[in-house]
């Protein structure tokens, strides 16, 4: 994305209702932030930092952020559509009920990534390091992620049809029952083994 061709924005034009189009926030300071109802159109945020950030029914498009970093970013409800997160450090990203498709997240590190009962399609998760992703209730259209790590990964009731985890390193699962439908590398099915076979009520003997 071309700044140059960008207008500025500041952090106080993010309030209820907003509607912003090709504009670019950087090192904007939010703090703690409540405004629902917001619409971002191409627009970029750049080394900018929040605390308790809140933005229901947030709906973006073609929008960036880069090297950024949030204590918590709640979008509950959004729809989030062509765009990326790069070099961004979250503690908590909430996506609750929201509708993400065409979407990258690249070289971040996000302790809590939370898509319970969202609708996600064509998400890249790449070279990032996640603490824990939160998949109950959702539905995952070629969803990848590639590198980084995923320390624990909870699947409970997620509808799968195109979830590749092999190429990463996948830690603890949280109801290893949830992966049915998703890719896994043979040494990740070896490690998941036992949990697999305590669900299957196998009996394991050395």
């Amino acid at each position: 994305m071309d700044t140059q061709a960008l207008e500025p924005m500041r952090a106080e034009d993010l309030v209820r209702g907003a509607v912003l189009e090709q504009r670019h926030l950087d090192g904007g300071v939010l703090e703690d932030l409540e405004a629902p109802d917001v619409e971002l159109m191409e627009c970029m945020f750049s080394d900018c930092q929040g605390g308790e950030c809140r933005l229901p029914n947030l709906r973006v498009t073609g929008s960036t952020m880069l090297g950024s970093s949030f204590a918590t970013l709640a979008l509950p409800g959004a729809t989030v559509f062509s765009g990326r997160l790069e070099g961004v450090r979250i503690g908590a990203l909430l996506l609750d009920g929201s509708d993400v498709s065409v979407h990258k997240i690249v070289a971040s590190r996000i302790d809590v990534l939370s898509l319970r009962d969202a609708k996600v399609r064509r998400l890249e998760i790449i070279d990032s390091q996640i603490g824990l992703l939160d998949l109950s209730g959702s539905r995952l259209r070629e969803v990848s992620v590639v590198g980084g790590s995923i320390e624990e990964l909870v699947p409970s009731r997620a509808d799968v049809d195109g979830f590749d985890v092999s190429r990463t390193s996948l830690g603890r699962v949280v109801e290893a029952a949830g992966l049915r439908g998703v890719t896994l590398s043979v040494q990740q099915a070896l490690e998941l083994g036992p949990d697999l076979a305590r669900h299957l009520g196998a009996h394991l003997v050395d």
